[in-house]
């Protein structure tokens, strides 16, 4: 996964809009997720940022579910 490659190259806290557009999405998005705890974050002096190791590890963990004991649904093929 690409995504996950450029995540894991980079070194600094990245920033809302910096995540907003990696994952295509608007930086309200971003901060909805952020506050809701449906992404890893964390603040600084007020402003949310994200470490680049947390998201690549949890992009991985959306791509590839973790269950306990079964797989993850799979897409329905329309005949």
């Amino acid at each position: 996964m690409r995504l996950v490659e450029t995540l894991k190259s980079r070194t600094k806290a990245l920033k809302v809009q910096e995540v907003a557009d990696l994952l295509g999405v608007t930086p309200q998005h971003i901060y909805r997720m952020a506050a809701t705890g449906r992404i890893p974050s964390f603040r600084i002096s007020g402003s949310v940022r994200f470490d680049p190791e947390e998201l690549a590890t949890w992009l991985r963990d959306k791509q590839f579910p973790v269950t306990a004991g079964r797989r993850a649904p799979s897409a329905k093929v329309a005949a």
